[in-house]
C-alpha cells in the first residue's frame, strides 16, 4: 500500500497559469500549471496583481489574481494555520489544514489517501465563500515486472479546476496523465494541457467542502470524518 505520506509528497500545492501551469490550483489555465507538484504559481496574466486587493471577484482573471495572492501569503508564512489528522478504520487516512488571514478562513486543504491512491482537494475562499476548487486525484496500479522480477507501477492522475462566481460554476478544466515507474521521462502537470469541460452541479462539489468546514475548530486527531 502506498501510504498517505507518499501521496502527499507527490501532491502538495497547486497553481495556475494561462500559458504554462504548475501544479496547485491552476495548471494550464490558472491553465498551465499546478498545490499538487507541490507548489505552484499562477498565470502570468495575474503576476502584476499578486499584492493587489480585489474587493469583488467578477471574472476568471479576478479569481486567478485572488488565488495567487492567497498562495503567495501561504508560501511566505503570512497566514495562520490549524490542522488535524484522521484515520478511518485503516481504510483511509488524511489531513485537513485551515489557512486563516486576520482570523478569516482563506483556504482549506484536504489530503486523503487509501490503499490504491488518494486525493487532494483545495478550497479557496473570499468572504467565507469558495471561489476556486482544485481536485487532484491519484490512482495507482501494478504495471508488469522488470527482468529482475521487480513490480512496476503506474499512477493515473486527474486534475480538475473549478471557477466559481456568485455561487455559480463559470469555468471547469480537466487534465489527465499517467506516470509509470518504468519510464524515465514521464509527463508532468506543467507539460499537459488543460481542456475545458462542461461544468457539473456545484452542489456535489460542496459536499466535501461542507464536511471539512464543520471541523474548522478541530485540533485533536480523530477517526473518520462524518
Amino acid at each position: 500500500m502506498k501510504n498517505l505520506f507518499y501521496f502527499l509528497l507527490i501532491f502538495s500545492f497547486i497553481s495556475c497559469n494561462g500559458n504554462s501551469e504548475t501544479k496547485t490550483a491552476e495548471s494550464s489555465d490558472l491553465e498551465q500549471n499546478s498545490t499538487s507538484s507541490k507548489n505552484e504559481t499562477v498565470t502570468e496574466n495575474t503576476s502584476t496583481q499578486t499584492n493587489q486587493e480585489i474587493t469583488e471577484l467578477k471574472t476568471v482573471e479576478d479569481i486567478r489574481a485572488e488565488y495567487q495572492s492567497i498562495m503567495s501569503k501561504i508560501t511566505n508564512g503570512k497566514m495562520d494555520s490549524t490542522s488535524f489528522e484522521y484515520s478511518c478504520y485503516e481504510e483511509s487516512s488524511g489531513k485537513v489544514i485551515y489557512f486563516l488571514e486576520n482570523g478569516q478562513l482563506r483556504m482549506i486543504k484536504h489530503d486523503e489517501g487509501w490503499e490504491h491512491g488518494g486525493v487532494t482537494k483545495e478550497y479557496f475562499l473570499k468572504d467565507n465563500t469558495p471561489f476556486f476548487i482544485f481536485d487532484n486525484t491519484l490512482a495507482w496500479s501494478f504495471d508488469g515486472t522488470t527482468m529482475n522480477g521487480e513490480s512496476q507501477t503506474k499512477d493515473k492522475i486527474t486534475e480538475k479546476r473549478f471557477y466559481i462566481i456568485d455561487n455559480q460554476l463559470i469555468k471547469c478544466l480537466e487534465k489527465e496523465f499517467t506516470i509509470r515507474s518504468s519510464v524515465k521521462n514521464n509527463p508532468t502537470s506543467e507539460t499537459v494541457a488543460n481542456k475545458e469541460v462542461n461544468c457539473s452541479d456545484l452542489t456535489e462539489l460542496m459536499k466535501d467542502y461542507e464536511l471539512v468546514l464543520k471541523y474548522k475548530n478541530q485540533t485533536a486527531n480523530m477517526e473518520c470524518l462524518e
